[in-house]
């Protein structure tokens, strides 16, 4: 059973790149297979790790390893946000869901900050209640995400709050990201924004224009295996991720659409 939802998470990941190369060339078909696909690969791996959580012996390594992983790839951004913005105030924006007070992303990325920004406050956008019992991606959670999480609920989510940085492990809603150069968010007017986590397929212009500072992302050629993590910080976070600015985003055209 492992082995087919594994299958399926594959599929609907080559799907998604299979759509999203179309939609580039014109295909009218390409962009809804892509958001599709996505979907799928997204909530399958949500699933995955709920489920994995429960497990033990290769799950509970499985687990271990993913959330190691997810780590490492937060600890990149704060490293490089401690390197350029020391001494700035920073908000973080975490997913509702997730029920431990210190999930490993927000971990790293406060290990890669060493203390050097101070994060006044961590956020979660308000989200529709999963019923209680309920499994992940269950019936109850078929609310989209872009229905709750959008530019207006972010927009007063961050009104008011005193920061330099705003640093988002969910992403931009769904709606930000039809804008352009610009976020189309009040709140982060003057702002620098790093993004930890979500999608940035549609946000090159974003990026390359400075609306959004910098990103880190799964990289269209992640290596997935049950080889373990490297030792080597860089060659374990390039062995998945890339960070990207401004300065290196053209070297990333098959990340965005």
């Amino acid at each position: 059973m492992t082995l087919i939802l594994y299958a399926i998470l594959a599929i609907a990941a080559i799907g998604a790149c299979l759509g999203w190369t179309n939609a580039k060339k014109g295909a009218a078909w390409g962009q809804p297979m892509t958001i599709v696909c996505a979907i799928v690969a997204i909530g399958m791996g949500f699933f995955l790790a709920y489920r994995n959580s429960f497990g033990g012996g290769a799950a509970s390594s499985a687990r271990s390893r993913e959330e190691e992983y997810s780590r490492i790839m937060t600890k990149k951004l704060g490293m490089y946000i401690k390197e350029k913005y020391s001494g700035k105030k920073a908000v973080v924006i975490i997913d509702p869901y997730l029920e431990v007070e210190n999930p490993p992303n927000l971990e790293g990325l406060k290990d890669g900050l060493d203390g050097a920004v101070d994060i006044v406050e961590v956020l979660k956008p308000d989200a529709p209640k999963r019923p209680e019992g309920e499994e992940p991606g269950g019936p109850g959670m078929l609310i989209p995400q872009e229905r709750w999480y959008t530019t207006k609920s972010l927009d007063k989510l961050l009104t008011g709050k005193n920061f330099d940085l705003c640093i988002t492990l969910m992403g931009l809603p769904a709606n930000t990201m039809m804008q352009g150069k610009a976020l189309n968010i009040n709140a982060l007017k003057g702002k620098k924004v790093f993004i930890g986590g979500g999608s940035i397929y549609t946000l090159k212009a974003a990026i390359v224009s400075g609306a959004v500072t910098a990103a880190v992302s799964y990289k269209t050629d992640a290596i997935y295996d049950d080889k373990p993590i490297p030792s080597k910080f860089d060659e374990a976070f390039d062995k998945r991720f890339a960070l990207i600015t401004a300065d290196n985003a053209a070297n990333y055209k098959t990340l965005f659409k």
